[in-house]
Order: C-alpha cells, then sequence, then structure tokens
C-alpha cells in the first residue's frame, strides 16, 4: 500500500507541470511551425497547381491543332460536296437528253403508227367497198 501510495504521489507530483499554461514565447514557436508547415504545404500545391496549368495549356493547344485539322477537312469535304453536285446536276443533264433522243422518235413513231393503222382501216374499207362494186358491176353489167 505504501509503494501505491508512493507512485500515485511521484505520478502527481510529475504531471503538475502539464498543467501548466503555455507562455508566449510557447504560443510564437508553433504559429511559427504551423506558418513553416503551411508554407511547405501551399509551396508543394502551388506546384501542382502550376503543372496541372501547364498541362491545361498543352492540352488546349492539342485542342486547337485538331480543330485547325477538322476544319480543313472541313472545307475538304465542301469542296467535294460541291464537286458532287456539279456531277450530280451533270448527270440530270444527261439523264434529260437521253429522255430526249429517246422519247421523241418514240413519241413520232407511235404517232406515225396510229395514223398509219388508220389509213390502213381506210384502205381495207375502201378495197372491201371496191370489191362490192367490182361484184355489183359483174353481177349487174
Amino acid at each position: 500500500m505504501k509503494t501505491t501510495l508512493f507512485l500515485s504521489m511521484l505520478f502527481c507530483a510529475i504531471a503538475l507541470p502539464a498543467l501548466g499554461d503555455l507562455t508566449d514565447t510557447d504560443l510564437n514557436r508553433i504559429r511559427l511551425i504551423i506558418n513553416e508547415e503551411i508554407k511547405k504545404e501551399s509551396s508543394t500545391t502551388n506546384k501542382k497547381i502550376d503543372a496541372l496549368d501547364a498541362r491545361i495549356q498543352n492540352v488546349e493547344k492539342d485542342v486547337a491543332w485538331v480543330r485547325g485539322k477538322l476544319d480543313g477537312i472541313d472545307k475538304q469535304f465542301e469542296g467535294i460536296h460541291e464537286q458532287i453536285m456539279h456531277v450530280t446536276y451533270a448527270t440530270y443533264g444527261v439523264i434529260g437528253v437521253i429522255i430526249l433522243v429517246v422519247g421523241i422518235p418514240q413519241i413520232t413513231l407511235t404517232l406515225r403508227s396510229g395514223r398509219d393503222r388508220s389509213l390502213e382501216r381506210q384502205i381495207e374499207v375502201l378495197t372491201r367497198e371496191v370489191e362490192t362494186l367490182k361484184q355489183q358491176r359483174i353481177v349487174n353489167p
């Protein structure tokens, strides 16, 4: 029991300075240490931010380069589109000429064949009439 009491008193005596207040110099030292740590952290953070800014600028340059290339490709596609439109219009013109060249003779042939049929019918009718007249003359001289 004596040893427990003695150790308790010893521990209490050792713990008494720990309950003391911090002095201004102690607080200033703590502030100085904290400020130095903050400066170290902020400098590393600033370095990282600067590196990220450099990367972002490189990416922006690359994007601008790609946009320039895409604009060039767009211009080429526009030129190709214009050429295709010219070829399309020329094809329409050729189709129109072919229709005229083939269509007009077909129409005239159709009209002529219709007239030829009507003339053949008239010839047949007249031939029948002549035949009937010949038979009447032969029968009734």
